[in-house]
């Protein structure tokens, strides 16, 4: 039987149709556009496609983290967001399309 210890980061991808939203939970704060992939301060990482959610998991040996989100061949920016205390579950939503999108904590807008 697995027992996940630690916390969530629930992401609602409600982007067009067929569109990828990325997100990646980091040990470091950046910006502008994040190199997707392993990298020394990746805590961990997940996609989806449209209207299709996801989630990352947060250990709890982490005190903080930092969130970036993207959306695949995206001219926007990545939006970069944190520090966070890893102190409860946490919910983020996306909205819009490939090129004008947004995200931002579920339950604000």
């Amino acid at each position: 039987m697995y027992v996940y210890i630690g916390k969530i980061v629930t992401i609602e991808n409600k982007l067009d149709k067929n569109t990828a939203a990325m997100a990646a939970a980091l040990t470091y704060m950046g910006s502008g556009r994040y190199n997707w992939g392993e990298d020394d301060g990746l805590i961990d990482y997940n996609w989806s496609v449209s209207h299709h959610g996801f989630e990352l998991s947060i250990p709890d040996d982490m005190i903080t983290f930092n969130l970036v989100f993207g959306v695949a061949g995206s001219i926007k920016e990545d939006k970069w967001f944190g520090p966070f205390d890893n102190t409860q579950d946490i919910c983020w939503h996306y909205h819009g399309h490939q090129n004008n999108w947004k995200v931002y904590p579920c339950g604000s807008q």
